[in-house]
């Protein structure tokens, strides 16, 4: 499919379709008049009526007097400070800022309302912002919101609109005069008593000063914040003295340490690994990896990612390249000192390392404002110097138009930052991004919020494969006869990615339902309307759940449903008959039902109507009466001695969509937790879940099926009256296990609810107390359906009253009695949870102390360990082939043979006897089970060495 070359502008009266084919009201509420889009560069800068640089406010101070003011109060006094006036702020410290909220509180004190706020970024950090937007303080934003703030946003909070602007057009629209900051507010981490400053130095530095030199220059007044204050002059200066009205110190401008956050952490992600090794291939075959490149990465983690890969591929070639721009991190600064990289210019510094080297490295690493970094309209920028830029998206459409400011629901989350002036500058923007993100296409047909027009996007880099722009007939040439095993990724039309995230997200995405009212517009960099944003229906709690309200006392039973997906896994009148007939089981009349979802699967819509008929008619539904869409199955016969019991993932019983995907993320077994992991208020409704999910709403496959309930206990037992008369568990996992009264107290309760003289489902205890390694011995021996044994080691070691360390040196006593209380029993020692997400070698660490301790596999609680975790508890080749050659030895020799000889994966002789053959047995098993030796003859030969022993 060739991508769209962008259209003219199209007058329709009183809308403009404009060149992306967005229709732009030609009047905006809140807004104005709109200039709309006309393609990426197809607006002429603006160059007569140009503001001024700044007018003197007052009589700078001489003789030696300084310009240190005693509170921010008084600073904003003397600046003037009025309602409707704009304020701006940086955003250098982004989640640890703390001084523009501060400062908005003080405006809000002084009864200052209808602020304009104009930050170069908001951050979560600055959620307090969300209750000046609902009393009005705060009215108009001038830039993107990220996270919470977004969200607010999103909600309507704020009465005025929230115009999203590039890096590189907030400078162009200040230079142009379209934001008209009355005072600029800009926090420096050292300052002297006459303003000059940098963020280099001092408790809080934070990098560079870029967002804020443009307002410096242009504001009507300025305030420096510092709470480092140094002798005159400052050096070096990023802020220099003749900008600056007022300094103003603070005990402290925030935490430095949370510049880094989660869009700019380093991911340890597989997939994300994957697109970034991809996204480096994609460079070097297109020949870009020479000492001559230039090259940026985005914050996403993603892009972040292709740049470890970058470094290590210029390393492998013995290339040094001219320069490397940021948003820095340790990445950049780890190739600047190996000389992989020759200059580094930084605007935003992501982590303190960043921060160093700008001390350090100088000049090879120097601070550029962003003015020279991205103003489209000035007299050149670093961003038309690159040739290749790396970076992130939310969505990608089929015509390569790239969305980062909201999520597929609508709802505001993401600033632009320099995404449009990197692609739009770069000779290459390469977007990488997953196909598919849970129940979210990322590659769609079109995206919700243009941020970026796909006529600047030469490739999007998926784990799937690589898509060419068809526009970009260069690129494609490069690539043209090579193969994938040349190119070491493989090459995909854009239609094929949107494929692969419908099939991996199990629906198809289009845009959602809106209302009329527009609460976000984003400008293209030119100061043209690319896209609007309109309020999205309200989804919160939705996803993949159901909302639904329950009203008694009507003349007659009532479904009415509302489905906000144009694309549902269930229709609206499926789940208006699914209510009707809900109502006619439980023989319940004079009830409206009001349901709406969005993406949710038919088993999760069920679930929620049934816990809300429940709670709202409590005691009147029969305990013993379940609503069931799927057949009854029988018990299977237990898998006492089942060999894959590497990875246990847990998956919170009130997330339907993780539950529902519980056979695809490669776990031996699951466990639905209703524990820890569900408030109490939401226990019902979990177990709910839980029921529909084992009974047959999920595809478990191979996948051994558990569930974890909330203990020998009323709640416990409540856990089981509610699933097990109507659903199949192979495993209970029994937390806060004491004593082996409990376990026979358990299958007693079992016995009665199922009707049955001997229980058929397995038991996995935790060991979560002093008392309970104690009687570690006599609970694994208190019945035949315990196949295995963990600790919980969070409730032991307060129960200890020590402290848990990352080592857990203080469990390991622990450990190993209940480890060799397994052994005894032979039963499987299953290894504690790894709660550190983003650290593959520690989880690598854990996993090799607990098979040297004799563990049989490990929990989990995110699918991103599933992979090491299986890797880990896999018999290694050389075991297998040692194993092998023992069982076939011993059964060589003729019957009664109690010690046979055989060479060792050492290379030495070794003696097989008995215990020898019990451990190559258990290694052969499990090398069967993970198909890494035939079963044929292994499987019958297995078998026979068992029965000979």
């Amino acid at each position: 499919m060739q991508a769209p070359v962008p259209q003219p502008v199209e007058d329709h009266g009183d809308y403009w379709v404009n060149a992306a084919g967005r229709q732009i009201p030609k009047v905006i509420p809140g807004y104005g008049p709109a200039r709309p889009f006309a393609g990426a560069f197809g607006t002429a800068p603006k160059t007569e009526g140009l503001p001024p640089m700044r007018a003197l406010p007052l009589l700078p101070p001489r003789g030696g007097a300084n310009k240190i003011i005693g509170s921010m109060a008084e600073a904003l006094r003397a600046c003037g400070a009025h309602d409707g006036m704009t304020i701006s702020f940086h955003h250098h410290l982004r989640g640890g800022d703390g001084i523009l909220v501060p400062t908005i509180m003080e405006l809000r004190k002084m009864g200052i309302r209808n602020i304009n706020l104009a930050p170069s970024s908001l951050h979560g950090g600055q959620s307090g912002l969300i209750e000046c937007f609902k009393d009005g303080t705060v009215t108009n934003i001038q830039t993107g919101a990220n996270d919470a703030l977004g969200i607010s946003v999103t909600a309507g909070d704020l009465k005025g609109m929230m115009v999203v602007r590039s890096h590189g057009a907030r400078v162009r629209a200040i230079r142009e005069g379209d934001i008209q900051i009355d005072i600029a507010v800009i926090g420096a981490s050292e300052c002297d008593n006459q303003g000059n400053c940098n963020g280099l130095h001092g408790k809080s530095a934070f990098g560079p000063m870029a967002y804020s030199a443009i307002d410096a220059r242009l504001a009507k007044h300025v305030i420096v914040v510092t709470d480092n204050m140094c002798e005159y002059p400052c050096t070096p200066i990023s802020i220099p003295e003749t900008f600056v009205d007022h300094v103003v110190v603070w005990p402290s401008l925030g935490d430095n340490k949370k510049i880094v956050s989660g869009t700019t952490r380093l991911t340890t992600d597989p997939q994300q690994l994957l697109i970034g090794e991809y996204c480096a291939r994609l460079m070097d075959a297109l020949g870009l990896l020479t000492n001559d490149l230039v090259f940026q990465a985005g914050s996403g983690g993603t892009s972040l990612t292709s740049m470890t890969a970058l470094s290590a591929k210029l390393k492998a070639k013995g290339v040094s390249a001219k320069m490397a721009n940021g948003g820095t991190t340790c990445i950049l600064v780890d190739m600047l000192k190996k000389g992989l990289v020759r200059k580094l210019t930084t605007c935003q510094s992501f982590d303190l390392s960043s921060v160093k080297s700008m001390c350090e490295d100088y000049p090879r690493h120097v601070e550029t404002d962003i003015d020279q970094y991205a103003n489209p309209n000035n007299s050149g920028n670093i961003c038309n110097q690159l040739d290749v830029m790396v970076a992130g998206a939310t969505e990608v459409d089929v015509h390569f138009n790239v969305n980062v400011n909201t999520h597929s629901d609508g709802s505001f989350q993401h600033n632009t930052g320099g995404h449009q002036d990197t692609a739009a500058g770069a000779k290459l923007c390469i977007v990488t991004m997953p196909v598919a993100r849970r129940a979210n296409p990322g590659v769609v047909d079109e995206v919700t919020t243009i941020t970026t027009p796909g006529e600047c996007i030469g490739a999007v880099v998926t784990e799937e494969g690589v898509a060419i722009n068809p526009r970009r007939t260069d690129l494609l040439e490069k690539l043209r006869g090579k193969t994938e095993a040349e190119l070491g990724f493989k090459l995909m039309t854009i239609e094929e990615l949107r494929n692969r995230g419908i099939e991996k997200a199990g629906r198809r995405h289009t845009r959602p339902r809106t209302q009329d009212r527009i609460i976000g517009v984003i400008e293209w960099r030119d100061g043209t309307v690319l896209d609007v944003v309109r309020q999205p229906l309200a989804r919160k709690d939705l996803g993949s759940h159901a909302r639904v309200k329950i009203t008694t006392g009507q003349p007659s039973n009532l479904v009415e449903v509302d489905c906000l997906d144009p694309n549902p896994f269930i229709t609206a009148a499926e789940v208006e008959r699914m209510g009707r007939d809900m109502l006619a089981q439980f023989g319940l009349n004079g009830i409206h039902m009001k349901v709406t979802y969005d993406f949710a699967v038919a088993w999760a819509v069920a679930a929620k109507m049934e816990v809300e008929l429940r709670r709202a008619l409590p005691g009147v539904i029969p305990a013993s009466t379940a609503f069931n869409l799927f057949e009854q199955k029988a018990y299977p016969a237990p898998q006492h001695d089942r060999p894959l019991r590497r990875s246990h993932l847990y998956i919170p019983a009130t997330d339907p969509y993780m539950m529902n995907k519980a056979g695809q993320v490669h776990a031996d077994g699951v466990i639905f937790d209703i524990e820890d992991a569900v408030a109490p208020d939401m226990k019902d409704y979990a177990r709910i879940l839980v029921r529909h999910g084992m009974r047959g709403g999920v595809d478990f496959g191979t996948t051994e099926r558990m569930m974890r309930i909330n203990g020998v206990n009323p709640t416990g037992f409540l856990d089981l009256e509610t699933i097990l008369p109507h659903a199949t568990i192979d495993v209970i996992v029994v937390p806060k296990v004491e004593t082996a009264a409990e376990v026979h107290q358990l299958e007693a309760k079992i016995c009665e609810i199922l009707h049955v003289e001997r229980s058929p489902v397995l038991l996995l205890p935790l060991i979560e107390s002093a008392l309970g390694v104690e009687n570690a011995f006599d609970i694994v021996r208190a019945s035949p359906n315990i196949v295995a044994i963990s600790m919980g080691l969070e409730d032991y070691t307060q129960d200890r009253g020590v402290e848990r360390t990352e080592s857990d040196e203080e469990s390991q006593w622990a450990l190993n009695r209940v480890a060799n209380a397994a052994c005894v029993a032979g039963i499987q020692m299953v290894d504690v949870v790894f709660s550190t997400l983003d650290d593959v070698e520690g989880l690598e660490k854990h996993i090799a102390r607990a098979r040297k301790m004799g563990f049989f596999g490990k929990r989990c609680i995110h699918p991103n360990q599933v992979g090491p975790i299986n890797r880990g508890f896999q018999p290694e080749k050389p075991d297998v082939d040692e194993s092998m050659s023992a069982v076939q030895t011993y059964l060589k020799a003729p019957a009664g043979t109690g010690v046979v000889k055989i060479t060792s994966k050492k290379g030495k002789s070794k003696m097989v006897d008995k215990p020898v053959l019990l451990r190559a047995l258990r290694c052969l098993k499990l090398a069967l089970a993970c198909q890494m030796i035939p079963t044929d003859p292994w499987a019958r030969m297995v078998t026979e060495c068992q029965a000979r022993l």
